[in-house]
């Protein structure tokens, strides 16, 4: 349409009809002159003033059918649904043998969710078309998108039902893409939903309500929150848009104190919403059971904190961030109660969901996802509590992997970084023999602790203990033996200990001079023998020289009087065990030393 064509019509349509035209030929024939150009703007898609020239077409000559038809044509572009069918009905009533009245009202009533009205008035001009072909082949496509709409709906109402919101979801949008192909289809295996971010005004509210409920199931909550946005702008009274965005605000726990005020709203607006007073009790119920945990929490009551915070995650079937934040809290409870595999079992939990929230349609979220989220803040927080409680039951693998993931999201932060290279050396060091578990002792033992626990262990696997076992148990007893002695070796060396607890590649064979076992490190084995031999008249019972001090440095002086050499064997000779070849001449190390 060129600007001269434009001003053609303005001329056209603003002058006085009684001026000059006095009958009704005239009348007609100039709404037919208004009608072409009403025909030109609507094929250029200026909709609004299409309909203008409709409806003054329709002021001339108020008889014509084609005139209510064309502009019922102009209203479904304008959104204007209702009116476009009270138009096709006028069509219809002045007589008309055409279809597209029909057409257009059964597209009308598709828009406005009424499948029964529409598929009616498809059936009705059916009544009429018989024997016109090409027309039947028109109404027959159109009642196959009424039936293929009623389908996707009653399919979505299934599974619904069943609970399955995901594959409900689906077989909404698919509805609304048969009313409306127009909808961008977005494919994407990480998203949830095909037409994200779009307004879908050409689709009745209650689709829009229903898509945005299977939405907030599916955890997509910024997706559900823009649907509500979109018709509350064009409608802030509608009581179901106003109570899913009160749920979306309860699951994000978005300012979660003016939610009630969200939900007493929508009751303003309809008192007969069940939905939204269910809602506001179950609310404030869940609420007053966190106040008293975090109450008790506060007040050091930790098992009554932790039966509050029970009782709420017993009570709440949201599943929103609300709840991440309580089995948050209840892991803190566990982990001061020493529960730490209970406490580690929330934060699981508590992350699960979260990724739910946060990254919705993406079955494993990188880190980048996760960074990226609104809630990255709160990972942190369960990454780095789960490590703790790892670290707590030694399980070193477990608390790396969560102290890295923590740092990834907090890559400036030295005291995460320092709590990462303490468990990587941990997890080294665990890899390692673990010289406290082999003496049965926790890290941080004292010396006495350390002594005892040597003598108790090298006394039971000491080679003349176990003769009567079979061959194979006196290879576990002698492995254990020298186990025993690598251990003492290190723990009864404070700058070995040190060095061991700290992390570092200590080996107790090694570190006694190629004398494994040897609970006496630097010492020469003639030193050894002559310490020994020359304390032996009657036992070992506190003769030890004076590099031994006080008898209280022999780790065996509480073993008493051991009357000369056990079992038979004589100092400087050895008879050796059956099946312990290979193995003499530290077995006769051994009994040298007269255990």
């Amino acid at each position: 349409m060129t600007a001269d064509m434009v001003e053609d019509v303005i001329d056209l349509t603003t002058r006085d009809d009684a001026d000059y035209m006095t009958t009704d030929e005239e009348k007609l024939q100039h709404a037919e002159l208004v009608k072409a150009k009403a025909n030109e703007l609507y094929k250029a898609e200026r909709h609004r003033e299409a309909y203008d020239m409709y409806s003054q077409a329709i002021e001339l000559v108020p008889t014509r059918s084609v005139y209510y038809s064309n502009r019922a044509a102009a209203l479904l572009s304008l959104r204007r649904f209702n009116d476009a069918v009270t138009d096709c009905k006028t069509a219809i009533e002045l007589g008309s043998d055409n279809v597209r009245p029909y057409l257009r009202a059964s597209k009308a009533y598709l828009h406005m969710g009424k499948l029964d009205e529409a598929a009616a008035v498809i059936r009705q001009a059916q009544s009429f078309a018989q024997g016109n072909y090409r027309i039947l082949a028109d109404l027959d496509r159109e009642m196959g998108t009424i039936a293929k709409v009623e389908s996707f709906m009653a399919a979505a109402a299934r599974l619904i039902k069943a609970k399955d919101f995901k594959q409900a979801l689906t077989q909404i949008e698919m509805a609304m893409i048969t009313v409306d192909p127009s909808l961008r289809s977005v494919s994407s295996a990480s998203s949830i939903t095909r037409l994200a971010g779009l307004t879908l005004q050409t689709i009745p509210i209650r689709w829009r309500i229903l898509r945005g409920e299977c939405l907030l199931e599916c955890r997509d909550l910024e997706e559900a929150s823009s649907v509500t946005t979109s018709i509350l702008q064009n409608d802030n009274t509608n009581s179901e848009a106003i109570t899913l965005r009160a749920r979306v605000m309860y699951l994000q726990d978005a300012k979660p104190e003016t939610v009630p005020k969200v939900l007493q709203q929508a009751l303003a607006f309809d008192p007969d919403n069940k939905k939204a007073r269910e809602l506001l009790r179950k609310i404030r119920r869940l609420d007053a059971i966190k106040t008293t945990g975090n109450d008790a929490f506060k007040l050091g009551q930790l098992e009554a904190a932790q039966t509050a915070y029970t009782e709420y995650l017993e009570a709440d079937d949201e599943c929103g961030v609300g709840r991440v934040k309580v089995l948050s809290n209840r892991a803190t409870v566990r982990s001061k109660l020493s529960n730490y595999e209970l406490s580690t079992a929330d934060c699981t939990i508590a992350l699960d969901l979260l990724e739910k929230l946060s990254v919705p349609g993406v079955e494993h979220p990188s880190p980048a996802d996760i960074a990226n989220s609104a809630n990255a803040a709160m990972f942190s927080k369960l990454y780095l509590r789960r490590a703790d409680c790892h670290m707590k039951g030694e399980k070193f693998d477990d608390a790396v992997r969560d102290y890295t993931a923590a740092e990834q999201l907090n890559p400036h932060d030295q005291e995460i970084s320092r709590a990462l290279r303490n468990a990587q050396q941990m997890l080294r060091q665990s890899k390692r023999k673990d010289y406290y578990k082999i003496l049965g002792l926790v890290r941080g033992a004292s010396e006495t602790d350390i002594k005892k626990a040597y003598r108790k262990a090298a006394l039971q696997y000491h080679p003349d203990k176990v003769v009567s076992l079979s061959e194979e148990e006196k290879v576990v007893a002698e492995v254990k033996f020298k186990e025993i002695g690598e251990a003492y070796t290190v723990l009864s060396d404070p700058r070995k200990k040190e060095m061991f607890d700290s992390g570092m590649e200590i080996d107790g064979s090694s570190a006694s001079d190629g004398m494994s076992g040897n609970p006496f490190g630097g010492m020469h084995q003639e030193d050894l023998l002559r310490a020994f031999m020359g304390g032996m008249g009657g036992g070992m019972g506190g003769g030890m020289p004076q590099g031994f001090p006080g008898g209280g440095g022999n780790p065996f002086a509480q073993f008493g009087g051991m009357g000369g050499m056990p079992g038979g064997h004589r100092r400087g000779g050895h008879h050796g065990h059956p099946g312990h070849h290979g193995h003499q001449q530290q077995q006769q190390q051994y009994h040298s030393y007269q255990f």
